[in-house]
């Protein structure tokens, strides 16, 4: 899959701009929040980066000027008025659902980037968290907030607590504080801040950064570092040894060394994407 290609969706607008697939949450009306529908278009988007054999990132952003202000009252209301079923509460399984897509997020074979602008709160907050790299203006507020409204930040609370670590996160969902971006930063919710006029040129960074990586490498990394989260250290390291092997012995190795020997740019690296305007 080469070149440009623009989709857009009522819900979610779909982009990808050499290698670099952008998805923009788009209700604004709403502050972004996460509909069943919503939900639903990113994990639609998550399989086709995964489907992507030279996707070198996704980037997720808000449009309106925020990032996503959480679960969508709506939904909630309206299940609150259905009868728990034999086997499955409906509630449970509407919950799941969204933690089904954070999962498919955290998991993505592509470096993922978040670019918070306004709020990111409760599961806004745990979308964030399920990426690897977050970019946030440094007026945007972080919270989770969901004990005050009587319920517990259930699906987000894994991923919160791989990024900030438990001490930091627990206190965070305890207390329901919100939190700007400098704090955010510093409690690890956050990697950058920088102020809204500055945040194209901070994407753009990382991602001229990632312009040389190989995408088998990339992925190849992304599932080393999965399985170091997941699996006890010694399964973790034989497999990461596997793929060091398959590395090697594929093809682009052999060009990313004479790459670095000559000093040249390997064959593989790529112009930077045409950004959006975040704010």
């Amino acid at each position: 899959m080469m070149g440009t290609a623009t989709e857009s969706t009522e819900l979610l607008q779909v982009r990808r701009d050499a290698g670099v697939w952008f998805a923009r949450l788009n209700r604004p009306d709403k502050r972004n929040a996460l509909s069943d529908a919503l939900v639903a278009a990113i994990c639609e988007a998550c399989e086709r980066v995964t489907a992507d054999l030279e996707a070198r990132a996704l980037v997720l952003y808000g449009a309106g000027g925020h990032f996503c202000a959480g679960a969508d009252f709506a939904g909630f209301l309206s299940l609150m008025q259905t009868e728990p079923g034999h086997a499955d509460d409906p509630i449970a399984h509407y919950n799941r659902q969204f933690g089904a897509m954070l999962e498919r997020l955290a998991a993505l074979p592509v470096p993922t980037i978040a670019v918070v602008t306004g709020v990111a709160m409760g599961g806004g907050c745990g979308l964030a968290s399920a990426c690897d790299r977050v970019i946030a203006a440094d007026d945007a507020t972080f919270a989770m907030p969901e004990v005050t409204l009587g319920v517990a930040p259930a699906q987000i609370a894994p991923f919160v607590v791989r990024r900030a670590g438990a001490r930091r996160a627990r206190w965070l969902m305890l207390s329901g504080a919100r939190i700007k971006a400098a704090a955010a930063r510093d409690t690890g919710l956050a990697d950058v801040v920088v102020a809204g006029t500055e945040l194209r040129d901070a994407v753009a960074a990382e991602l001229r950064l990632l312009s040389a990586a190989e995408p088998a490498a990339l992925r190849a990394t992304k599932r080393i570092v999965n399985r170091t989260i997941e699996a006890p250290l010694g399964a973790a390291l034989d497999a990461a040894a596997l793929e060091f092997a398959g590395l090697l012995r594929h093809g682009a190795a052999r060009e990313g060394i004479a790459a670095t020997m000559a000093k040249r740019a390997p064959a593989w690296s790529t112009p930077l994407p045409d950004l959006p305007d975040f704010t």
